[in-house]
This record gives C-alpha cells, structure tokens and sequence, in this order.
C-alpha cells in the first residue's frame, strides 16, 4: 500500500484467461483496500477492445458500475 504505482504486465504471445482473471483480480483487491484506507486509485489501461468503448465511456461518466464492464471475454 505505501507503491505509487503498481504494473500488471501479460505475456502478449500467450495471453490466457487466466492471466486476466488474475488481473482483475489484483485490481479489485487494491481498490478495496485503497477505499478501507481512504486512498485514491486509478487506473490505466494500455489498450482495451474497441467492442467495449461505449461501457468504458459509461463508467468514466458515472453512469454504470465498474462490475458492469466485461472485461474478460
């Protein structure tokens, strides 16, 4: 918790659900735990499918919850 930034890199030529799983998974678990200390949190992200654009937009708008976006396909 004291990490100014924290880097989830995915092996590009093999990348499995699972390593996606395991990101969403650290993502979230950070952002309980930013909240529990009243910290804030943002993420990046390096690219994402054009397919999920719109749900992007809805939630930097407020206007869906993060458990909404299907980022795992």
């Amino acid at each position: 918790m004291i990490a100014r930034a924290v880097y989830l890199g995915e092996a590009e030529q093999v990348p499995t659900k699972d390593d996606k799983e395991l990101e969403l998974e650290i993502v979230r678990n950070l952002r309980k735990r930013c909240v529990e200390s009243e910290r804030q949190i943002s993420v990046a992200l390096e690219a994402s499918p054009l397919d999920l654009q719109d749900q992007l937009n809805q939630y930097m708008d407020k206007r869906i919850n993060g458990d909404l976006i299907y980022l795992i396909q």
